[in-house]
C-alpha cells in the first residue's frame, strides 16, 4: 500500500509528543529549531528537509514519563544516551527512515567525543546540531518564565560556554546568529510554531509498503508504548499475535489477517498520555485516574486517522474498548457497528491483558480467562463466536496471547 512519508512522520512525532503528559511539543521545537539553524548554516532541500525530520524523530527511543523529565529538566545526566541507542535501533528497522538511525544515536554526545569517532563527518554535524537545538529547548524548559524570548540571554550564554566541548564551533555560531532574531523564540510558542509547522515547506512523499513494511512500521509504535512500563511490556505484539491467530481461525483473506495483526500492535498508542505511575497502580483507581485512563483509545484514534491508508486499522484500533452492548468507549458503539476485525481486537485486548503478569498481580489462569471472557459473552459484550474458537484451541491461543 502507498503511504505519505510525511503523514507517518507526523503521526510518530505526535505519539512521542504523548510521552511528555503536560510538557509537549519538544520534538516539533527541535525540528523548528534544527531547520532554521540549518538555513542558517546554507544547507538546502533535501537536507532541510533531513534535519527537520531528525528533530521531530529524534527522541523515539523515548517512552518513559520519567525519561522524558529528565530530557526536559536536566543539561545532561548520567545514562542520557541511552535512549539515543534504544532509537536509533527502533528505526534502524523500518526501512524507509533507516537513515535517520545514525543521526539519532549520536544526538546526546559531546562534540569533544563526536568528533574522535570513525563515522561520517556529515552524520557528526548533523547529530550535533540535533543536539544543540535539543538542549536549547532544556534550557527554556528550566527557566522560572515560559516567555522563551525572555529567556533568550541565559541560553545563549550557556549554549556558548559549552562551544567547542558540548558543539562544534560552526553550529554554536550559526545559533547564536539566529537567537537574534525575536521571531525565532516567538515562533516556539505553542500557537505560532502549531501555525507556522501546518504551512511548513517539506518535501513530503510517498512510499509504498508491503506487508513486511507495514508490519516494520507498526512494530516501531508498539515498541515505544511497550517500552512504557512493566504494565504494557509485549502487550500490544501479544495482542497482534493472538488477534492474526483468532483471525485466522474465523478463515478471513491473508491480506486481512495482516492488517488486523497491525491494528494490534497500534491499539494502545494513547497510553504514551498515560503518567507511568497511573499504569502502575496497585489500587483502584479513582475516579480522576479513570477518566484519564478513557481518554486512551480516542488519542491512539486521534493519531492514526491523520495517515491515508489506515482508515479500517485506525477504526478496528480505536475501537478495541468498545462493547457490543453498547457499554463500552470512547464512542458507545453498538454490535451493528463493530464488525469482525474490531471484535477480534477487543477479545485478544482482554484475553493478553489476563493472561499477562502485571505488577500488581500474577497472570490469571487459562480457566479463570475463559471464565470470565464466557462471562462478559453471556452479557452480550463481546462476540460469543470468538470465544468459542478460543475455547476450541486454549493453549495455541495463550501461546498467540503470551508467546510462550
Amino acid at each position: 500500500m502507498q503511504i505519505d512519508l510525511e503523514q507517518y512522520i507526523d503521526a510518530l512525532s505526535d505519539t512521542l509528543d504523548l510521552v511528555g503528559v503536560d510538557e509537549t511539543q519538544h520534538g516539533k521545537r527541535v525540528a523548528f529549531m534544527a531547520r532554521e539553524c540549518a538555513k542558517m548554516l546554507g544547507k538546502k532541500e533535501p537536507e532541510l528537509t533531513f534535519y527537520y525530520r531528525a528533530g521531530l524523530l529524534h527522541d523515539c527511543g523515548v517512552s518513559s514519563t520519567r525519561v522524558h523529565k529528565n530530557l526536559i529538566n536536566q543539561l545532561d545526566w548520567v545514562g542520557s544516551t541511552v535512549h539515543c541507542d534504544v532509537g536509533a535501533e527502533r528505526i534502524r528497522h523500518f526501512a524507509p527512515l533507516r537513515n535517520y538511525s545514525d543521526t539519532i544515536k549520536y544526538h546526546h554526545t559531546p562534540w569533544k567525543d563526536l568528533q574522535k569517532l570513525k563515522i561520517d563527518d556529515k552524520i557528526k554535524t548533523q547529530a550535533n546540531l540535533i543536539y544543540l537545538v535539543d538542549r536549547v529547548d532544556a534550557l527554556a524548559a528550566q527557566q522560572k518564565t515560559q516567555n522563551r524570548l525572555e529567556t533568550r540571554e541565559a541560553i545563549c550564554a550557556t549554549i556558548s560556554s559549552m562551544k567547542k566541548t558540548y558543539f562544534k564551533e560552526k553550529l554554536v555560531d550559526a545559533f547564536l546568529t539566529i537567537a537574534k532574531k525575536e521571531a525565532f523564540w516567538i515562533t516556539q510558542e505553542h500557537n505560532y510554531l502549531m501555525s507556522h509547522l501546518s504551512e511548513k515547506a517539506t518535501n513530503g512523499n510517498s512510499v509504498y509498503l508491503d506487508s513486511a513494511d507495514m508490519k516494520s512500521m507498526a512494530m516501531l509504535f508498539a515498541h515505544i508504548v511497550d517500552a512504557k512500563s512493566p504494565y504494557t511490556a509485549e502487550h500490544s505484539v501479544g495482542v497482534s499475535r493472538l488477534a492474526g491467530y483468532l483471525a485466522e481461525k474465523c478463515e478471513l483473506p491473508e491480506d486481512l489477517i495482516n492488517r488486523i495483526e497491525i491494528a494490534g500492535l497500534l491499539h494502545d498508542l494513547g497510553k504514551l498520555q498515560m503518567p507511568d505511575n497511573l499504569l502502575e497502580c496497585e489500587t483502584k483507581l479513582s475516579d480522576h485516574d479513570l477518566a484519564i485512563m478513557r481518554h486512551h483509545s480516542y488519542v491512539t484514534f486521534s493519531i492514526l486517522h491523520r495517515i491515508e491508508g489506515l482508515e479500517d486499522i485506525c477504526e478496528w484500533a480505536a475501537n478495541h474498548h468498545e462493547k457490543l452492548d453498547g457499554e463500552g468507549y470512547p464512542f458507545k458503539k453498538n454490535s451493528d457497528e463493530l464488525d469482525i476485525e474490531s471484535r477480534i481486537i477487543m477479545v485478544a485486548d482482554i484475553y493478553q491483558a489476563l493472561a499477562q503478569h502485571r505488577p500488581y498481580r500474577k497472570a490469571f489462569s487459562t480457566e479463570t480467562i475463559m471464565d470470565y471472557l464466557s462471562n462478559l459473552a453471556n452479557k452480550g459484550q463481546i462476540d460469543r463466536d470468538i470465544i468459542q474458537i478460543i475455547s476450541t484451541e486454549p493453549v495455541a491461543c495463550h501461546h498467540a496471547a503470551i508467546g510462550k
